[in-house]
């Protein structure tokens, strides 16, 4: 987005007069009424749709994202067993990592929990958890709906972490809208 932003300064240059302005995700309830206005009532607008096709990126420059080395998770124990068959030294935590670790498959590197009744679950962190959160509840479509619904659309969009109700309700009870 920066690069966007920076790309849009450098086109405000051939204008006499412009000005960008951040509008709050809270204080742009209006927009966010239309767009929901949009997305429910089509009858109204023409049946033809327009595409233009963008013959390059508005944006040149190559983005390099910073990665951060892995922290410690509750999914480290878990994949260090099924990658490298690590165990615990006490017996009694190297029996219950045993048996927890027949509900989780390693995809392409990737830790997912098993469901008997659709798809693998894609396990994440506590920080990707909070992002997914904030997305599902206050998003560009959020509903600023209650955690048992957060939870829900989450593991419909095959997301899954241990605490997830909890972590629902935390993040929710931080929402100034609700």
């Amino acid at each position: 987005m920066r690069e966007y932003l920076r790309v849009t300064h450098e086109l405000m240059k051939g204008f006499e007069e412009a000005e960008v302005i951040h509008i709050p995700r809270g204080s742009n309830k209006k927009a966010n009424t239309v767009s929901k206005l949009a997305a429910v009532a089509f009858d109204h607008l023409a049946k033809e749709v327009k595409v233009e096709t963008l013959k390059q990126p508005s944006v040149t420059e190559a983005m390099i994202a910073n990665v951060e080395s892995q922290k410690e998770s509750w999914m480290t124990p878990i994949i260090e067993y099924l990658q490298e068959g690590r165990v615990p030294e006490d017996k009694e935590e190297e029996r219950k990592l045993k048996i927890k670790t027949l509900q989780y498959e390693i995809i392409e590197g990737n830790l997912y929990k098993k469901s008997y009744l659709g798809q693998s679950l894609k396990c994440i962190n506590e920080e990707e958890a909070e992002y997914v959160i904030k997305e599902i509840h206050e998003g560009i479509c959020g509903m600023h709906m209650g955690a048992k619904m957060v939870v829900a659309r989450a593991m419909r969009a095959g997301y899954y972490w241990p605490s997830m109700f909890f972590s629902a309700v935390k993040e929710i009870q931080k929402c100034d809208s609700c």
